[in-house]
């Protein structure tokens, strides 16, 4: 049954609804730019706290480490298995010594500002991790199915769109992992990728992505901006979130109307888990396009967050390329993880932000953006 949400309810994902991914069929073409910069431009460097970002920098360089990944298709970056183990041995040493963690990133790479056809300011928007009620059985409310992967989608995309999902094309295959009373969440969850679910007895699981069906994400943001649904300059997670449980009967629609449908998979501890196959630090991960940003390497980024009491705060801080989402596409980029709560929510609800970025390459292959 659809209703209304209580404020703070629920811990859920984001902006990544307010945007249109690949809707502007005429845009110019992305074109991956660098420019390398020193660590003295980089507004609040000294500031930061380098410990914590070692600390988050550290799962992901482990699994590079053992098994790297190749070059990226629209910036021809590449870190050898060699650099990845030593980054992980110095890095270990330096964690829980903030000038150490400093000197670090000083000694062992080289900051590039980031550009998108020469242009350095790009959109930064926020996500967090939802919490949904949910059975392990079918019953009453708990009617709203959380799929598995089928085994048949291997190599058969795109698969299903989002409509034939919902109208049972998966019914009677065993896929479902828990059953949800709630299909705007659930929506939410989708394009989030992954979450936590409460059932009976206080029990809470874990789900993380498993797999797309291929299909194009469409931002419901920008369908009801153009429909007049919702005025253009209040569209944000809340008012969209609103409209559809003020909807019930266009709310299943209007959600169809984005094809893209994810697959999920119940996991062994909670946390969320990114792209990049690590646990996911508050304020710490963020999602970029991985066809542009190595997954591992650590950025600076320089935005704003949005205002809670008085003004916007500047947000100048390490982040880590830990995930990516189906509206992250450009080279500048970024989707910020906040984590769970009501901050987190506030945060993630509101975040629409321009900035700019910088990556952190390491020495042994800042050649590779020299060129």
């Amino acid at each position: 049954m659809l209703r209304p949400a209580p404020a703070m309810k629920y811990v859920f994902a984001f902006s990544m609804l307010l945007l249109c991914s690949g809707c502007a069929l005429f845009a110019p073409k992305d074109r991956f730019g660098a420019r390398e910069i020193t660590f003295e431009e980089l507004s609040g460097w000294a500031d930061d706290d380098h410990s914590e970002a070692v600390r988050t920098f550290i799962p992901s360089c482990e699994v590079f480490a053992r098994k790297p990944r190749a070059a990226t298709s629209g910036s021809d970056i590449e870190i050898p298995q060699d650099v990845w183990q030593s980054l992980c041995d110095e890095a270990k040493w330096s964690q829980d010594n903030p000038l150490q963690a400093r000197l670090f990133f000083e000694q062992r790479f080289v900051p590039f500002r980031i550009n998108n056809r020469d242009k350095e300011t790009g959109l930064f928007t926020g996500y967090y991790e939802p919490v949904l009620y949910g059975s392990r059985r079918k019953s009453g409310d708990f009617k709203y199915p959380v799929y598995a992967m089928p085994p048949d989608l291997q190599g058969n995309k795109p698969y299903l769109d989002r409509r034939e999902i919902d109208e049972g094309a998966l019914s009677g295959r065993g896929l479902e992992i828990i059953w949800v009373d709630d299909p705007v969440m659930l929506f939410f969850l989708h394009i989030q990728g992954s979450g936590r679910a409460r059932l009976s007895r206080g029990e809470q699981i874990q789900l993380g992505y498993a797999d797309g069906n291929g299909q194009p994400y469409v931002s419901l943001g920008k369908i009801m901006g153009d429909e007049g649904l919702i005025p253009k300059d209040q569209i944000n997670f809340f008012t969209i979130r609103q409209w559809l449980y003020d909807h019930p009967q266009q709310a299943m629609e209007m959600m169809q109307r984005n094809p893209s449908y994810i697959f999920l998979k119940e996991l062994n501890k909670l946390g969320a888990v990114g792209a990049a196959a690590v646990q996911l630090t508050p304020k710490r991960s963020l999602a970029v396009d991985s066809k542009y940003i190595p997954y591992g390497l650590p950025l600076f980024l320089e935005t704003e967050l949005p205002a809670q009491d008085g003004l916007p705060a500047p947000f100048h801080r390490l982040v880590i390329a830990q995930d990516t989402g189906g509206a992250i596409r450009s080279p500048v980029r970024g989707d910020i993880f906040f984590g769970m709560g009501d901050e987190a929510e506030f945060l993630a609800g509101n975040m629409k932000g321009r900035g700019v970025y910088s990556l952190l390459v390491p020495k042994e292959i800042a050649d590779q953006l020299r060129e």
